[in-house]
């Protein structure tokens, strides 16, 4: 079944969601970058980086792209559904511990770790992809609280959700210890 929208009309939905947002927090310590540019690197790591060609099916790559629309930007779930589907939706859905444009839907932290953790694997090598674009980006810029949350938080919620993706799971153990030595 071929999907009514391209990956170009879901990228093109992100950049406008995120349009104004930036991916650095305005410090000084690191360039502003147009928060685009971590959704795309989420859909690149699967579409590039990801040996497994079900990474590169159009919902996953989809979900990559929206994963932080419905948490941080004006966005309701009813417009993502409108767009891209209610499969899609309900991917990003699982992705977000909040819904803006939804009062009340708000996950505790637990929540959303056990939410995750029951959702098939796809969804979770999204969140996998998410988390190594944001080690590495601790890695690339000043981050210390950040990155000392993630190396306590990636070892006990993440590598779980992905202990069957070989890639996946190596990827994180590896940028964890590239991290442990920058963040001792």
């Amino acid at each position: 079944m071929s999907a009514a929208w391209t990956l170009d009309d879901v990228d093109a939905f992100a950049a406008r969601a995120h349009r104004g947002q930036t991916r650095n927090v305005g410090d000084g310590t690191a360039e502003d970058v147009p928060y685009i540019v971590h959704p795309r690197a989420v859909r690149d790591i699967l579409l590039l980086e990801h040996p497994d060609a079900a990474m590169h099916e159009p919902w996953v790559l989809a979900t990559a792209l929206l994963h932080d629309v419905l948490e941080d930007c004006e966005v309701h779930p009813d417009a993502v559904t409108a767009a891209f589907g209610a499969n899609v939706c309900a991917a990003v859905r699982a992705l977000s511990k909040e819904m803006r444009m939804v009062d009340g839907a708000t996950k505790t932290n637990d929540q959303y770790w056990t939410v995750l953790s029951q959702t098939p694997l796809s969804i979770r090598q999204i969140k996998a992809a998410d988390r190594i674009d944001n080690l590495r980006s601790c890695l690339k810029w000043p981050r210390d609280r950040t990155a000392r949350k993630y190396l306590i938080e990636t070892p006990v919620k993440v590598l779980p959700l992905v202990v069957d993706d070989a890639f996946l799971y190596a990827t994180l153990a590896d940028l964890l210890a590239q991290l442990r030595r920058t963040y001792p």
